[in-house]
């Protein structure tokens, strides 16, 4: 026979534990969630900066356009839009990646880079993406 002494628990105590993990765990799960998110959002943020730096390095050197929308969607992935600009002896490469639906509350992401051209070559050939 148990006494309530060893017990550790009043009668009207049963289930106490599972009542406020229930309270406390839609709020877990809200947590794990926004920080999904949030990874998702600065990942993708850090390829299409990735992907505008290299490509208008790639455009100040003088490559074609062509060369220098594939390389940048190599590194921000085949759906991402590039666009590339010159004026003014610079170069200017603006990567843009669309979010996943999952994430509601922001449609993309975009990054842009700016380089310096050499000799005036970046304006040669290729479709501006």
């Amino acid at each position: 026979m148990r006494s309530r002494e060893h017990d550790g628990a009043e009668p009207g105590d049963r289930g106490t534990a599972t009542a406020e993990f229930a309270v406390v765990l839609p709020a877990l799960v809200l947590l794990i969630v926004v920080l999904v998110g949030a990874a998702g959002i600065g990942f993708a943020q850090l390829r299409a900066f990735d992907a505008a730096r290299s490509a208008a390095r790639e455009i100040a050197r003088g490559e074609p356009r062509a060369a220098v929308v594939d390389e940048a969607k190599k590194h921000a992935g085949k759906a991402a839009t590039v666009r590339v600009g010159t004026d003014g002896g610079y170069a200017r490469v603006t990567v843009t990646i669309r979010l996943p639906e999952a994430i509601f509350f922001l449609d993309e992401v975009e990054a842009a880079a700016t380089a310096r051209t050499e000799g005036g070559r970046s304006d040669e050939g290729g479709d501006p993406g």
